[in-house]
């Protein structure tokens, strides 16, 4: 995308604003498009961030990395998640860790302080935004909650099948793909590699589940 007219006017961002108004809008929030390659940082921990984030295109992760260079995936963005919202809530806080460019990325970063300079026509619109907003923050906080729920488990198989039971819900079916590698698997759920591809070869060799690299079917075990 090279500019806004490229721009997927459909993402929720956007809802209730007509589509021949969304560069305009777009316009008058200083609004700019910035893309990222494959593995590339978005944003680096403890910086401070002055504009608001949205995830147009792509995939994205929040990670952390301790002392010894173990990686730790804090929280996933996928297309249309809002990455930075701070300022919008008044807010000065740092990223509390790296957020990483998962594939090909594109970014809207913009203004959305409580007062912005744009033509009266805008207002509407641009207040339009700002609800959508904080609705999406609010969902993405119940992911979160849902998330955490999966990582509360104490052992490694129950994360697992936590984990593996709600990719099922989320996708309407007990056959489908997830979107990590094995690696990207264990870096969410906090559990060593060689731990997890154990625990899945157990699973499968019980019956519970079946699986050839990214794509899973689970089975009820008599």
């Amino acid at each position: 995308m090279s500019d806004f007219n490229e721009l997927a006017v459909d993402l929720p961002l956007f809802d209730g604003v007509p589509r021949e108004k969304v560069p305009h809008v777009l316009k008058c929030l200083n609004a700019s498009l910035v893309h990222y390659s494959k593995g590339e940082r978005i944003y680096r921990g403890g910086e401070q961030q002055r504009r608001c984030s949205y995830l147009c295109e792509g995939t994205a992760y929040l990670a952390s990395n301790d002392y010894w260079g173990n990686r730790s995936i804090l929280n996933e963005y996928d297309s249309g998640s809002v990455i930075v919202a701070d300022r919008f809530f008044g807010l000065g806080d740092t990223m509390p860790a790296d957020v990483i460019a998962a594939d090909e990325c594109t970014t809207l970063q913009f203004d959305l302080q409580k007062h912005v300079e744009a033509k009266p026509c805008c207002m509407v619109h641009i207040e339009r935004i700002r609800a959508n907003l904080a609705r999406m923050i609010v969902q993405m906080n119940a992911q979160l909650i849902d998330r955490m729920g999966i990582l509360a488990n104490r052992s490694t198989r129950e994360k697992v099948l936590a984990y593996l039971s709600r990719q099922a819900e989320l996708n309407g079916s007990t056959t489908f793909d997830i979107p990590h590698s094995r690696q990207e698997l264990a870096d969410a759920l906090y559990v060593e590699r060689s731990a997890l591809s154990h625990e899945l070869g157990k699973l499968q060799k019980e019956g519970c589940i079946s699986f050839s690299r990214r794509h899973f079917t689970l089975h009820k075990v008599s």
